[in-house]
């Protein structure tokens, strides 16, 4: 999916939601980002959307990572996954702070995210997976979540209100492309379809 259709995704999702972004007042979240600088003047709009967006694809990459770590056989690629998961465990945990802050008769309201392709579920994907190769069916399936994840914060970086989720969508940005970058250079046998 290019960056423009994800940004026109982002800004169809905004206006669908509108009804849940226009009842929310603005808030400072508890707690400053990990960068160090300070928590964010307001998290509203479409810093929200981005937020719930966001949070969704990070499930899903955590759901991804959770499947079977113990069946991963390259040291690298199993190092990887354990960074990616708990930095991206920590985000949504700041995130959901942010967004129950702005929004605290919410009621946990999560909105859908959908995958980075058409593909069947990557969980059951990877579930079927003989152990001979898993890291391949693995990277198969992280390197275009991951892609998509950079993809929706690059997009979100011209739009954010926030100084701070506009941080978190930077860094996001970066390492997600890093991490596709890594992917990429494993040395795992390819899938067969």
């Amino acid at each position: 999916m290019s960056v423009r259709c994800l940004a026109v995704a982002l800004v169809v999702v905004s206006l669908s939601v509108a009804g849940c972004a226009a009842a929310t007042r603005p808030v400072d979240p508890p707690h400053p980002a990990a960068t160090g600088s300070g928590p964010p003047a307001a998290v509203s709009g479409l810093d929200l959307v981005f937020l719930h967006t966001m949070t969704a694809h990070q499930e899903r990459t955590l759901a991804i990572l959770r499947v079977a770590p113990e069946r991963i056989r390259q040291p690298a690629l199993r190092t990887l996954v354990a960074a990616v998961e708990a930095t991206e465990a920590d985000e949504v945990d700041r995130a959901r702070e942010w967004i129950r802050a702005a929004d605290p008769d919410s009621g946990g309201h999560r909105h859908e995210h959908p995958g980075p392709t058409g593909d069947a579920d990557p969980v059951a994907r990877l579930r079927g997976t003989p152990a001979a190769g898993y890291d391949a069916a693995l990277v198969a399936v992280l390197a275009p979540q991951q892609r998509q994840a950079a993809e929706l914060a690059r997009a979100h970086l011209a739009l954010a209100v926030s100084p701070v989720v506009r941080d978190l969508a930077r860094r996001i940005d970066e390492s997600r492309t890093a991490q596709v970058r890594l992917l990429a250079g494993l040395p795992v046998a390819r899938p067969t379809p």
